[in-house]
């Protein structure tokens, strides 16, 4: 009678632990039987790291009892158990400690939302005092909290990430099952203040940040997943630094622990990261090649707003490379996924880039309706960096179709923001001298390109130095 064998998908899901308790049980027998067929297919999907042994010994010496694994199914293995037997054994030990994490994490939540509750100053009381409040599942939820409201509310984010390094700087080993899972919670909670104060341009602080998180993982046997975690938003730091050379390298280095650990999702974010970098670079044919892969490895069920981030950043590719009829056909497909996620501000990325869409399909009067949307929307939430951003491809429109008016208007506006503000130097003067140019109208298309594409870099960079082609 010929064996039915599992097919590849369903070894795919065993390796990435998908299946339900009895169908884990039921693919790990048979590949316990030796099959050399399933096993070169899942040898190939695990592709353990160097310091990781082969999941499935290790299976077979805990279901032995700590036997040794070449005896652990040897006729009467375990006291003469059955295969089935032990391969319950361990899933009821999987399913039991997956219940503990679970209540563990409700008492997390339940002390977020109480600490949410109270003022700011109390907060801090009640970190620093209270030993109910040292809870390793508080702190997890404090760097989520941190991570989702990064864009929304990026100055709430950094006040977020420092509670969450005050609980881990309380927490014990004993709190998170042994020291290095310890340091990996501390250098983690650090890795995540740094990325807010990233976010917030606030980059001095963001490097303290991670000198911390770097000496938590320098002297502790942090596990390689937080490793890499804490490693992609130092990446993402050298990024915004111009450090493009030394992030690359990194993301390299992320890149191929996320493969020897089979953690292809993970890969597919580090390569969006990556891509962000060869588009800042320049280089629009590696930021496209990069974030086709990533598509390709990122699950849309799983990680609906990183999927989304990566059609978004082809859709602007595409469109910065003169290619808008490819943008426009993969934006009217991808709008369902903004739609679905809700937010303004992912609706406002989308109004924005269907303005520049229609702007490079010359569709000038949709384009300026989409950046006037947006300005005011922007305006109202005093993202004034961002005003000027639209603002200017407003400005744009308003080149193309000779009304000097109206642009001269749009650049005393923006101008008057920025000023009143005292925002980024170096981004004022830009302004300024398009401000001078559209009184003169004298600010054509050219000019208005060339002060837009600095803004984008200087925002990153303050020691950048704007100096006019004409």
């Amino acid at each position: 009678m010929t064996e039915i064998h599992p097919t590849p998908e369903v070894l795919e899901a065993f390796v990435l632990g998908q299946l339900c308790t009895m169908e884990m049980r039921d693919v790990a027998r048979h590949l316990l039987t030796g099959c050399p067929e399933c096993n070169d297919v899942t040898a190939s999907l695990w592709e353990p790291a160097d310091e990781l042994d082969d999941p499935l010994p290790f299976i077979m010496a805990e279901a032995a009892g700590g036997a040794d694994a070449g005896d652990a199914y040897d006729g009467d293995a375990a006291g003469g158990d059955s295969y089935d037997q032990v391969l319950d054994r361990v899933f009821k030990k999987v399913v039991a400690a997956e219940s503990v994490v679970a209540e563990q994490r409700a008492v997390g939540i339940q002390l977020f939302e109480e600490l949410m509750q109270v003022s700011e100053e109390r907060r801090h009381l009640l970190l620093s005092n209270s030993n109910r409040f040292r809870n390793r599942m508080l702190c997890e939820r404090l760097i989520e909290e941190s991570y989702e409201t990064r864009f929304e509310e990026p100055h709430r984010a950094i006040g977020i990430a420092q509670l969450a390094t005050l609980v881990a700087g309380r927490l014990k080993p004993e709190d998170c099952g042994g020291r290095d899972a310890l340091d990996g919670v501390r250098a983690r909670s650090w890795a995540y203040l740094g990325n807010a104060f990233r976010i917030n341009f606030e980059l001095a602080s963001s490097e303290q940040a991670f000198a911390a998180a770097e000496s938590l993982l320098d002297q502790g046997c942090v596990s390689p997943l937080d490793r890499a975690e804490v490693l992609c938003f130092q990446a993402s730091l050298l990024k915004d630094q111009q450090k493009f050379s030394e992030a690359f390298q990194l993301f390299d280095r992320i890149c191929a622990l996320y493969k020897r650990l089979g953690q292809w999702n993970l890969l597919g974010r580090t390569l969006l990261q990556k891509a962000v970098v060869h588009g800042q670079c320049g280089d629009g044919e590696g930021e496209m090649k990069l974030l086709r892969q990533a598509l390709d490895l990122i699950d849309p069920q799983a990680d609906p707003r990183v999927f989304l981030a990566a059609r978004h950043n082809l859709i602007n590719a595409l469109h910065e490379s003169g290619r808008s009829r490819e943008a426009f056909a993969l934006l009217f497909h991808t709008r369902p996924l903004y739609l679905k996620t809700g937010d303004r501000m992912n609706l406002l990325k989308l109004r924005w880039l269907e303005g520049a869409v229609a702007f490079g399909l010359q569709r000038i009067d949709q384009a300026e309706a989409a950046f006037r949307e947006v300005r005011q929307a922007f305006i109202e939430l005093g993202l004034d960096y961002e005003v000027a951003m639209v603002s200017l491809d407003l400005a744009s429109t308003y080149a193309v179709q000779g009304r000097t008016g109206d642009l001269r208007l749009i650049a005393e506006e923006t101008l008057a923001i920025f000023q009143a503000r005292n925002i980024h130097r170096e981004a004022m003067a830009a302004l300024l001298v398009f401000c001078s140019a559209a009184r003169l109208d004298q600010a054509g298309i050219e000019l208005v390109r060339e002060v837009s594409d600095f803004l984008k870099r200087a925002r990153n960079n303050p020691e950048l130095r704007f100096s006019p082609a004409f």
